[in-house]
């Protein structure tokens, strides 16, 4: 599922879980044991993360499987600290992280993307974003935080609350990749043109620089992150996320305002039930995606 190679001082973290390349409890795990590996290997100086699927680079989790998780509040806690924890650890490598992103970056990719020092993203059908309200749900990977510190708070409260998808070119205009490329090659050419120059640069001088920009990012990060464990606990929790989750995998449109009044009944007739769950991300394998993704076209295009 996770592919090591390297090529000078340059290592490539290649992801391989089709269809979709979705992120899994093991996957997390395997990806925290080569953040250590690359951590104590001095030969690497920098590291490209790619996919092996032209068109996605990683679709998030995967909700069919959402729909069988284990609900219980402890149950559903260990994920989300298990992917901050993560994330954290991908984060804090010593040695600059650059995502070639060719194909679609969703919920949890988006995410990993966040994590990671640059980002390099194709042009064409491409598409970056959390769309997790659409399913009644939030992120769960540390998106509340990096993404308004990455892009500032007005453009992350649109691209969160209405879950949109955008483009490269968007993506570029308002800060959330470093670059858009013309296509899959270009990216990919683009990425390791960049950790070649980040190889030759002094191995202290690169470390201290991002030991600077962590040190002084994580102490509110940290924070932050309780406060989406918190929040995205208590998605999973709604009758709203258990709407969201069940129309995806019916292949059905999502009836929210439905559930509005069996939220009320509750609140006002007995005790709320515990938070159950952490927000994920989408999986492409479905014909709402498609309709998703449309409407981000239109809306790009207005």
């Amino acid at each position: 599922m996770l592919h090591l190679d390297r090529r000078g001082a340059v290592a490539e973290l290649r992801i391989d879980n089709p269809p979709a390349n979705a992120l899994t409890d093991e996957m997390y795990v395997m990806l925290g044991e080569l953040v250590t590996t690359l951590e104590l290997d001095d030969a690497v100086r920098a590291v490209v993360i790619t996919s092996a699927h032209p068109t996605i680079f990683v679709a998030g989790a995967d909700i069919k499987a959402m729909a069988r998780y284990d609900f219980r509040r402890g149950a559903v806690t260990r994920k989300i600290d298990l992917v901050h924890t993560t994330f954290l650890r991908l984060q804090r490598l010593s040695k600059p992280t650059i995502a070639s992103i060719e194909g679609h970056a969703l919920g949890g990719g988006c995410e990993m993307a966040l994590a990671l020092d640059f980002r390099f993203m194709a042009r064409g059908a491409a598409r970056i974003g959390l769309p997790e309200a659409g399913l009644g749900i939030i992120p769960g990977g540390g998106g509340t935080q990096r993404l308004p510190r990455l892009v500032g708070r007005a453009h992350a409260a649109q691209l969160l609350m209405l879950g949109e998808r955008i483009d490269a070119d968007r993506a570029q205009r308002i800060g959330l990749i470093n670059a858009a490329c013309e296509d899959g090659p270009a990216t990919r050419r683009a990425a390791w043109e960049l950790a070649q120059r980040l190889a030759q640069m002094p191995r202290s001088s690169i470390r201290l620089i991002k030991s600077a920009l962590n040190d002084g990012y994580d102490g509110d990060l940290l924070r932050g992150l309780a406060i989406e464990r918190g929040a995205a606990a208590e998605a999973l929790g709604c009758e709203e996320a258990r709407e969201g989750i069940a129309a995806f995998v019916e292949k059905r449109p999502a009836r929210f305002h439905d559930c509005e009044n069996e939220d009320e009944s509750t609140t006002a007739g007995e005790e709320r039930p515990e938070a159950l769950g952490g927000g994920q991300g989408d999986d492409l394998g479905d014909e709402r995606g498609d309709e998703q993704q449309g409407g981000a076209d239109e809306e790009r295009r207005a």
